[in-house]
């Protein structure tokens, strides 16, 4: 079998039998068919196959053929092309772009990489536990300081949304140093990346939902609180809407109104000119609405959420929570932005000032939940703090160069990408399939492997595929990031054959105005192609 230098390194991972029938499968001997040397794609004659022709009859179908698909499957054993059409072609990948910022953060940090997370005092402190100055929570770009998991079979533990776990250790720490009172403000720091919440190309309704949260170095409860919505105790009375966390700073308008009955729940949320506006109907006979909102400012949240929790521990402060930002407008020099402007700018506090400081998981963990739940922040943040390790500074220009000087190691012409953020909500994201795949064959001989690997959804058993495909003949046979946006449809990864064979592909289709289920049915009937494809009998077949 042949393995690549890190065959020491490569543990006994076996997928179960009840991932896949038949007997026990080493994960080395399906992925690790490796080569010391950048892939070079072969192609194969002019002669159709099998697979060329169910593909093509699939996607020519009338339903099907008004997308733009683009498509490239490889033998990861000799990097034989074995279909493509529309592979140099330029596609918006939706969520595939997490693919690449999840390889990206393993190659630049490594698996085992952990954030660091700090509280300073600003000043002197009393004899009677008086700081006197200003608490500062520093953020260094952890997306995941809740330090949640994601376990196979069980999915991700939402952990309890009506507090910040995070927030109530520090809380206690800086308790258990005698810090009784603040004479100042409890102050929330992201200098460590550029204030850019938003990235170019995101659409405006996306972000008040929690899906669209904005990204900052300093990131407590995902940047999300929810809004809950119960009717009052008689009909006409205002709903009773709660916060959760509670936070201050929010001007709520209420304008739901308690109804006997309704046909539906209908309520609808905007956030204008500093308020959030609730405005509808809530019905006696429907119970509570939960909605999952983004924060406005994530710094100024968690500064918040720390001062209430160290008031409720009885500790006496005197200002308020605000937030410190680094604005891209502030590092400009001679009207271009300036790196080494930015860095002197960035916070930095004396070490002996520390009163309290937490490690995050394992980078790991969190690049998993990333993929498998397909997490739009961790993908963000994480893009920012590639640029961080590389530049000293955080920002999404600062992660692009990462990502694609990342990616130039895979054989990717820069021509071939145009990157605008990392969890691919951006409409100006552009990605061909055969970049997406040559990055996976890339993948296939890195020290990060089995890691990456691991993180991928996998048909029928978990993440985004474990309803999908989960027949017995493909459960646990295609291992892959899935994407999904307002006419886009993506799936990138590894299909493990019947006859032992592992392909890396890439799928994307784009423009196809026919409903999500359908379209995800198609790309998982060419999976099903894919597993049921033998080299052997594709031969034969030219032949």
């Amino acid at each position: 079998m042949n393995q690549i230098g890190h065959s020491a390194s490569v543990r006994h991972l076996i997928i179960k039998k009840s991932a896949i029938p038949g007997p026990h499968i080493s994960v080395s001997l399906l992925f690790l068919l490796l080569f010391a040397v950048s892939p070079q794609i072969v192609f194969p004659g002019e002669r159709s196959s099998y697979l060329d022709r169910q593909i093509l009859r699939l996607i020519s179908q009338p339903r099907l053929e008004t997308g733009f698909w683009g498509i490239q499957i490889v033998s990861v054993e000799n990097n034989q092309v074995l279909f493509a059409l529309n592979e140099k072609k330029h596609f918006l990948p939706a969520s595939n772009m997490k693919l690449i910022v999840g390889a990206a953060a393993l190659d630049w940090l490594g698996a085992d990489y952990q954030f660091e997370t700090s509280v300073y005092g600003l000043g002197t402190i009393d004899p009677e536990g008086g700081l006197l100055g200003n608490l500062v929570l520093m953020g260094s770009g952890d997306p995941n300081v809740e330090g949640r998991v994601y376990h196979p079979g069980q999915g991700l533990q939402a952990g309890n949304r009506s507090t910040s776990l995070f927030i109530e250790q520090m809380a206690d720490r800086i308790a258990s140093r005698g810090i009784r009172s603040v004479q100042g403000d409890v102050v929330g720091d992201d200098t460590a990346f550029l204030y850019e919440p938003y990235a170019p190309g995101w659409e405006h309704t996306d972000l008040l939902w929690s899906y669209g949260a904005p990204a900052s170095a300093l990131a407590v409860n995902e940047n999300v609180f929810t809004v809950e919505v119960c009717p009052g105790n008689t009909v006409g009375e205002p709903a009773l809407i709660n916060l959760i966390p509670g936070f201050q700073g929010v001007n709520l308008v209420n304008n739901v109104t308690t109804v006997q009955k309704v046909r539906a729940n209908s309520i609808g949320i905007d956030r204008a000119a500093g308020r959030l506006v609730l405005q509808g109907e809530a019905s006696m006979d429907q119970g509570k609405l939960d909605y999952a909102l983004a924060v406005e400012d994530p710094a100024e949240f968690a500064a918040s959420l720390l001062k209430s929790a160290l008031e409720r521990r009885g500790v006496q402060i005197t200002g308020k929570a605000r937030a410190r930002h680094l604005y891209p407008l502030e590092v400009l020099q001679e009207g271009k932005p300036s790196l080494e402007r930015a860095r002197s700018l960035q916070s930095r506090y004396p070490p002996e000032q520390k009163l309290a400081i937490t490690q995050s998981v394992k980078l790991i963990e969190t690049v998993k939940i990333m993929m498998k739940v397909s997490h739009n922040l961790y993908a963000e943040v994480l893009l920012r703090k590639l640029g961080a390790e590389s530049a000293g500074v955080g920002s999404i220009d600062s992660g692009v160069v990462a990502v694609k000087s990342f990616l130039a190691k895979t054989g990717t012409p820069e021509e071939e990408l145009n990157i605008s953020d990392g969890s691919g909500l951006s409409r100006t994201d552009l990605i061909t399939p055969r970049s997406m795949v040559r990055l996976l064959l890339y993948l296939q001989k890195h020290s990060q492997t089995i890691p990456f690997l691991d993180t991928l959804p996998v048909s029928g058993i978990d993440g985004t595929l474990e309803h999908r495909m989960n027949k017995s003949d493909l459960r646990g046979r295609i291992h892959a990031k899935t994407g999904t946006s307002a006419l886009v449809n993506s799936l990138s990864g590894y299909a493990l054959t019947k006859s032992g064979e592992t392909l890396a592909f890439s799928i994307m289709v784009n423009n196809l105005n026919y409903p999500v289920q359908e379209v995800r049915g198609a790309l998982d009937q060419i999976c099903a192609l894919m597993v049921h494809y033998s080299s052997k009998k594709d031969a034969a077949d030219r032949d």
